[in-house]
């Protein structure tokens, strides 16, 4: 029996078969991630911040926290299940199962999430490192269930025997959602009145003008793609490591 490899075209195909699973909790979850991304700036009104560079992703992190902590890992918990129907992960109780796991997943994402950003401000090698040997740690306890050391070490073995691949396959997802940004930022620079060329468009702008909600809704859409994709690429990496 071929086991599958990991790769770029291939996570990123599958995970558009998988959304498509589920067709309208895809459009509800990318119309909560528009609603929550307009968030951000509704806080920095609500705190009159002002424009700043500092509390604009601040805000906007804050705002899809949500999404990025629950709804995605539950979806991916939910398309893991109904695709693979394993003992670690029943399609018959997967929101059971889901709910008993997510917030270890999510307190270890958080986390390696400050360790990768402390990494990457001060030294820049550290983040990278932990996050190519870490980075399926968080996957690993919410859809197999294993403590934090097991999990650790399952990413990190597996990186070491996978990484070109692997690599390969997260820069592929890096570039779509590269191309989305250059092209957003190039229509919404025309779209928009003219702003401050070093903060860009302050936050009742960005708040109200339907420019921002409808590339928001896209934002939203490739999100759950690259994330469908990211579950995809785990599962081959995982049969790749048991084959």
């Amino acid at each position: 029996m071929r086991v599958p490899q990991p790769s770029h075209l291939g996570a990123l195909r599958e995970g558009v078969t998988l959304l498509r699973r589920h067709p309208f909790l895809s459009l509800g979850l990318a119309l909560l991630a528009m609603v929550l991304a307009q968030l951000g700036p509704a806080l920095e009104l609500a705190a009159g911040a002002g424009p700043s560079l500092i509390f604009q992703p601040i805000f906007g992190f804050a705002g899809l926290l949500p999404l990025e902590m629950y709804f995605i890992p539950r979806l991916q918990a939910q398309l893991d299940a109904e695709g693979l129907d394993t003992s670690w992960n029943p399609a018959a109780r997967w929101r059971e199962t889901f709910d008993g796991r997510w917030w270890r997943a999510f307190l270890l994402r958080l986390g390696l999430s400050l360790a990768i950003g402390l990494g990457l401000l001060l030294f820049l090698v550290p983040g990278v490192v932990i996050l190519v040997l870490f980075g399926w740690a968080p996957m690993r306890v919410l859809l197999r269930g294993e403590g934090l050391l097991p999990a650790l070490k399952w990413s990190r073995a597996a990186m070491a025997r996978h990484w070109p691949r692997i690599v390969q396959a997260v820069l592929a997802m890096m570039l779509v959602a590269l191309v989305y940004q250059v092209g957003a930022g190039w229509a919404l620079d025309r779209l928009l009145p003219a702003a401050d060329p070093d903060l860009g468009p302050g936050a009742l702008v960005r708040l109200k003008h339907p420019a921002f909600w409808v590339f928001n809704l896209l934002g939203g859409a490739l999100n759950l793609w690259l994330s469908s994709s990211l579950l995809a690429l785990y599962q081959r990496l995982e049969a790749a490591m048991a084959g």
